[in-house]
């Protein structure tokens, strides 16, 4: 499975069980990036998602259902459990600091490689990181 995430300069990922921030402009990324494919993720992801929802795949047990090449974006849960599985990693950076209490479980060194980055403006952040790892 490919992992998509969005963490802030701490790598944290939401707080008091929220998301730290949304853009529109990333969800567009995101839904090109995983083309006909399409996104699996739980419905709490999928209630911000109001375009193109027949490439949304909602389950609460996303990770466990999705497959080898699948795209999985998450927010608030642990992905280290399933690390054996884990293809790929495409990991956006807000490059902001938010409050957090829960944060990117995967330490991004070996055996993952940093194959690509780039930056893109955003619709409320001016500059989002996009980050691909590889094993």
């Amino acid at each position: 499975m490919i992992i998509m995430t969005v963490v802030d300069d701490h790598g944290g990922l939401c707080f008091n069980q929220r998301r730290q921030s949304q853009d529109r402009k990333l969800r567009q990324r995101m839904l090109e990036i995983a083309g006909a494919r399409g996104i699996w993720m739980d419905s709490y992801s999928a209630s911000m998602f109001t375009e193109e929802t027949d490439r949304i795949h909602t389950a609460d047990d996303f990770l466990e259902q999705a497959g080898c090449g699948d795209f999985c974006f998450v927010e608030d849960k642990a992905v280290l459990p399933y690390a054996d599985r884990i293809e790929q990693i495409i990991l956006f950076r807000w490059n902001r600091a938010y409050p957090a209490d829960m944060y990117f479980d995967i330490t991004l060194d070996s055996p993952w490689k940093l194959q690509e980055s780039h930056d893109f403006s955003g619709f409320s952040h001016d500059t989002i990181t996009e980050e691909v790892y590889v094993k």
